[in-house]
Formats: C-alpha cells, structure tokens, sequence
C-alpha cells in the first residue's frame, strides 16, 4: 500500500525531469518522455545549487556528530542510574520531543538575530541537535536497556572505569541502534526546511529544501524538467545512504524492542 502511494509520484517527477519543454507542459500528459533530455540535469549544477547540498550535508554531519556526541553519554546515565529524578527528567525529555519545533523558532529568532551566530553553521548545528536530542536519548535508552547489568560488572570488578565501560563494552553493542539514529538524523536534517528558512537568512546558508523551493518561485526556462531534476538529485543522498546501511537501520529498528 505505502509503495503504491510513494512510487507513483516519485517515478512522475523522475519522467518528467527527462523530459522536454513541450513535454512537460503536453496535454494530455506524456508519461513516458520521448526524447528522453538530460539537459536539466546538465543545467543543475550551477554554484549556488552546489552550495545547497553542501549546506545541508554539513548541517547533516555535525548534527549526527553532535548528538551521539551528546545523547549516547545521556542514555547511558539515564539507564543505569534509576530513580524518581531520572524518571520525572526522562517524562519531560519525552512532553517536549512532542512540542512542535515552530513554537519555539520566533523566539530562538528573537534570541539570534542580533547576535553573530545568525547565518553560522554552529548555531543551525545546535538548533538540529536540540530538535532531534530527545528522540535520540530514549530510542538509544531502549538499547542500552538490553544489555545485561553483569556484563559491566563483570568489567568493573576488572578494573574498568564508567568511562571505559561505556567506550569498550557498551558502545560495540549497540552499533545497530547508532546507525539507526544517524540515518533518522541526516534524513530529517536533510528534508527539514523549517530551520533553514528561519535561522538561514542568507543564500549561501540555504539547504537543498530551500533550494527546491527556491526553484518553484522563481522558475525559467524548461521549469518543470529543472524542478523534476532538483527533486530527483536532492533525493539521491538519502536512498543512497538507506542503501548502504540498510543492514544496521533494519537491525536497529527491531533489535532495541527485543530484551534480551
């Protein structure tokens, strides 16, 4: 059921950026483009469509860095130092991942705006981090959950410090949850278009999302080919990177629900 809603319109856009000018604008509509035209593609790669993407892969990697920078040492406290405080600190991180990240944007413009950190790589990397840390700390919580308590012991009693554990024993066990969380972050941070338009107000700070939108308000030329185009190379990085780490996402999503 999901394919069949999803594919239908991603093969559309894919048909329609190798398509002509009079294609696209044919009525009734050509499904299949005859002759099949790479210019749009060839027209795409400009300077300022270059900056997009590489915008939105710095915000993508500094986020994914900074938050299992963050959140791994989190949940791991949150899970082995239980009590009414931790219990009470988890139950807000979980109410406010469900705020709405528009609430707070006025006020975070507010807060920026006049101060150098506005157009900066690592405020918008903060910003990320923030939105998408709570969800981070209780999705690795459910991993670290499962590994058994006399695992770290055992390490204790041999000398290992809390910070050994963590770095020796308790982070090669839940590699599959930290892949699963940095695919859900670069994917988010990849297709988020909210922050990049609030806190990025210049150009050469726009993501990709910006840059599509970009070319709907502003469109020339074979239009609908070039906007087909954008959408199909802005969409590339993500299959490519599900692709390649489809073995951990999936065992990460199913192995955190299973207690050992």
């Amino acid at each position: 059921m999901t394919a069949a809603l999803v594919l239908p319109p991603i093969l559309w856009i894919l048909s329609t950026s190798l398509k002509t000018e009079a294609n696209t604008v044919a009525f009734p509509p050509v499904w299949i483009p005859d002759p099949v035209s790479f210019g749009s593609y060839g027209g795409l790669f400009t300077s300022a469509n270059i900056r997009f993407f590489a915008n939105s892969l710095i915000y993508a990697v500094g986020s994914i860095v900074l938050a299992l920078a963050v959140c791994i040492p989190a949940a791991y406290v949150a899970t082995r130092f239980r009590g009414r405080r931790m219990e009470a600190l988890m139950t807000a991180i979980l109410v406010l991942s469900m705020v709405p990240g528009v609430v707070v944007f006025i006020a975070l413009y507010s807060m920026f705006v006049k101060t150098s950190l506005i157009n900066t790589y690592p405020l918008l990397i903060v910003v990320y981090t923030g939105i998408i840390c709570g969800q981070t700390i209780l999705f690795l919580r459910n991993f670290i959950e499962n590994i058994p308590v006399e695992i770290e012991e055992a390490a204790a009693i041999d000398g290992c410090s809390r910070r050994q554990i963590l770095l020796r024993i308790v982070l090669p066990l839940i590699r599959p949850g930290i892949a699963a969380v940095a695919i859900f972050i670069f994917v988010f941070v990849w297709n988020d278009f909210l922050v990049g338009t609030v806190l990025a107000t210049t150009e050469d700070m726009k993501t990709v999302q910006n840059g599509i939108v970009r070319y709907i308000s502003t469109g020339f030329g074979n239009f609908w080919a070039s906007f087909g185009a954008f959408v199909i190379v802005a969409f590339v990085p993500v299959l490519g990177i599900f692709a390649i780490f489809q073995r951990w996402f999936i065992a990460g999503l199913t192995s955190g629900g299973v207690k050992s």
